[in-house]
């Protein structure tokens, strides 16, 4: 059976990889949502309200992502929602983390098909991406 660990702090997987745990894959958050108040204070002198998501987050943990060769399975590539305010926001964001992991990856995106398809709409967003790029 397929064991893998899951982390949105990248500094997990750099760890993970220098002691070669037998760990199958990972999956790995693009958004560091794990930090405390005082994380935030120390890293950008303010404490949010709420869930935040940094747009400096991402290349981080692609970083990670490309240097293991074990599967990553990259999640919340959309910010929790926050990067769908057009179909151009969410290309980018798709286009974004194809360009920024390995082959034998994958993504895993959340959707509330609430107020519009959303499957509809991100599987032609990811046929048109992988067909530019192929």
């Amino acid at each position: 059976m397929p064991a893998g660990i899951a982390t949105h702090i990248p500094a997990v997987i750099e760890y993970i990889e220098t002691k070669n745990w037998p760990v199958d894959f990972y999956m790995a958050c693009f958004y560091r949502v794990s930090r405390t108040p005082a994380d935030f204070l120390n890293e950008i002198g303010v404490e949010p309200v709420g869930e935040a998501y940094l747009a400096s987050d991402p290349g981080p943990m692609t970083k990670v992502i490309l240097q293991t060769g074990r599967t990553c399975l990259g999640f919340k590539i959309l910010a929790a929602g926050r990067k769908c305010q057009s179909a151009q926001e969410v290309r980018g964001a798709f286009q974004y983390a194809f360009k920024n992991i390995k082959p034998i990856d994958a993504t895993i995106v959340g959707m509330i098909p609430k107020f519009s398809d959303q499957i509809t709409e991100n599987v032609r967003i990811v046929q048109e991406i992988t067909a530019e790029q192929m």
